[in-house]
């Protein structure tokens, strides 16, 4: 019989949150592998995670790849801001993209399992949570990007010309002023109802004629949709003129683009 050692009970234990003599009994029965320990104490113990996934993350850093026509951004999230520099940390999601790229996988539920146990691996060195939060990609050419120098938003925009620095710009302003779509055609009809129903109701209360309330709706309806919209915004380095006078004055048009703030969409 293999010995299993205090400190391989303990780690199993730090990992996992069961019992002591559950966690050796597991051990015992992988012969003191920790990953299959982890996968035997699921299946008998029917944990659905990891104790420490109770913890929340809000911590992290934003990681991007561009190669080939092929642009990534990724989100991990942790605890603490030191574990956010870890080495170990970083590495795994340098991985993540290069396998990401490798296999041409876009499906981010497919790479989260995939990587599953590398993270479940992760949570036990480093003793705190690890979230494989998102990934998006765009394909295609002339992929620009803007990456925050403390790695908390990152932005990735797909132009139809090969300048790096103009399209770096609207990335900056993308990463400022957070547009959520490139102009009003991309703005789904059901957002813009749901806008003009709440505005109808705020209006309401002016106790107005309804040719007025709908003159003030309207207003506040284009208010809106410029606000969400990238072409209508003031832009970031010239605000006399709207993203789309600049985008005209370059011969620029973009096609997509991607925005991740640290922390927005924790699952």
């Amino acid at each position: 019989m293999i010995k299993i050692t205090a400190n391989k009970v303990k780690e199993l234990r730090n990992i996992t949150g069961i019992g002591i003599m559950e966690c050796k009994k597991a051990l015992i029965e992988t012969k003191g592998n920790i990953k299959l320990a982890i996968d035997y104490l699921r299946k008998y113990s029917k944990i659905q995670s990891v104790k420490k996934s109770i913890f929340i993350a809000k911590e992290g850093f934003i990681i991007d790849l561009i190669k080939n026509n092929f642009g990534m951004l990724l989100e991990i999230n942790c605890q603490t801001d030191f574990v956010a520099k870890d080495s170990n940390l970083n590495n795994f999601a340098k991985d993540i993209l290069k396998y990401s790229f490798e296999k041409k996988i876009t499906n981010f539920i497919k790479i989260k399992n995939i990587f599953e146990e590398r993270r479940i691996e992760l949570i036990g060195i480093l003793k705190e949570n690890i979230i494989i939060n998102r990934l998006s990609i765009i394909k295609g050419n002339f992929i620009g990007k803007y990456l925050h120098h403390s790695k908390r938003i990152g932005v990735l925009v797909q132009s139809n010309i090969n300048n790096l620095l103009l399209i770096k710009q609207i990335a900056m302003h993308i990463a400022v002023l957070k547009p959520k779509y490139i102009s009003k055609k991309d703005v789904p009809e059901k957002i813009i109802q749901n806008e003009y129903k709440l505005q109808i109701e705020i209006a309401k209360q002016f106790n107005k004629p309804l040719n007025i309330i709908e003159k003030i709706v309207k207003g506040r309806i284009n208010k809106f949709i410029k606000d969400i919209t990238l072409v209508n915004q003031k832009f970031l380095f010239d605000t006399n003129k709207t993203v789309l006078q600049y985008l005209n004055e370059n011969s620029i048009s973009i096609s997509k683009f991607i925005r991740f703030e640290l922390g927005e969409k924790l699952l």
